[in-house]
C-alpha cells in the first residue's frame, strides 16, 4: 500500500462514520475553538476513528508542521472554514508521513 491507497482507505472509513466526526468536531469546536483534527490514517483503518485528544487547536496543529507552504496552506483553511457547515482534518500517512488537509462537511 502506498500513501494515496492509505489515505483513499481512511477516508472511505470517515466518510462511513461522518456522523461521529461531525459531532466530534463541533464538540471540540466548541470546547477548544477553532483548529483542526490531526489523526493518522493506520489510526483510523486500525481503531474506531478518530477521538478527542486528536483535535488541536489552531497554535498547536500550526506548531507540528514547518515546511512554509503547509504552515500557511493549513493556516489558510482554519481561518476561513465555517465552523458550523465544515471541519479541518490533518490526514498523516505511514508512507513519508504525507500529510493530506481536508476539510468535510459537518452533518
Amino acid at each position: 500500500m502506498n500513501a494515496e491507497d492509505q489515505r483513499d482507505k481512511a477516508l472511505s472509513i470517515l466518510d462511513a462514520r461522518l456522523n461521529n466526526l461531525s459531532k466530534l468536531y463541533k464538540q471540540c469546536f466548541l470546547s477548544s475553538g477553532r483548529g483542526a483534527i490531526m489523526v493518522y490514517a493506520s489510526d483510523v483503518i486500525d481503531r474506531d476513528g478518530p477521538k478527542e485528544y486528536d483535535y488541536r487547536t489552531k497554535e498547536e496543529i500550526l506548531e507540528v508542521f514547518d515546511n512554509p507552504s503547509s504552515h500557511q496552506s493549513l493556516k489558510k483553511m482554519i481561518e476561513e472554514y465555517d465552523q458550523k457547515k465544515e471541519g479541518v482534518m490533518a490526514l498523516i500517512t505511514d508512507y513519508s508521513n504525507a500529510t493530506y488537509f481536508i476539510t468535510f462537511k459537518l452533518i
